[in-house]
């Protein structure tokens, strides 16, 4: 009779086959994590290409494209918007908000209803800010539900 070079026994085969799920189970486990964070960095590059679009073009959309005050500018009482739109109605609104939401000084901008972008022009006088941040937003009022759509919002530092 010769003798195996493996001897196995009931307990030998139990203790084999434990050892291999326990490999299994972290394989599948490491795998899974891998494949988690793979999915988690490819969510957060999307994010940031997301984002890097957005700022790329902060102060244009389809219809409107602002050309003054730039992000962050420093303005003064009055400020003067200028820009190009593409609307049919002829009509936007502008509203400049402090960082608490206080609503500071609103108007509406006449344009020439065009599909061609058209140059406006206006000076949006405001109140006197207590706060030394603020928003200034541009967009077109939709007259049936009141909704702004395409709307611009440019961050600006009010002058002391």
């Amino acid at each position: 009779m010769s003798k195996s070079k493996f001897n196995f026994n009931k307990f030998g085969k139990k203790m084999n086959i434990g050892r291999l799920l326990l490999i299994a189970l972290v394989a599948v486990s490491f795998f899974g994590f891998l494949l988690w964070c793979i999915n988690q960095v490819q969510t957060e590059e999307e994010a940031i290409g997301i984002d890097a679009v957005k700022l790329a073009k902060p102060l244009e959309n389809k219809i409107i494209k602002i050309e003054s005050p730039k992000t962050n500018a420093n303005i003064s009482n009055p400020v003067t918007i200028e820009g190009r739109a593409a609307i049919t109605g002829g009509t936007l609104r502008a509203r400049l908000k402090d960082t608490k939401g206080l609503t500071l000084g609103e108007s509406v901008i006449s344009v020439k209803s065009s599909q061609r972008p058209v140059p406006f022009s206006i000076n949006l006088a405001y109140k006197k800010p207590t706060i030394s941040k603020g928003t200034l937003e541009i967009f077109r009022l939709n007259s049936k539900d009141k909704t702004e759509t395409y709307k611009l919002s440019i961050p600006v530092t009010f002058k002391n």
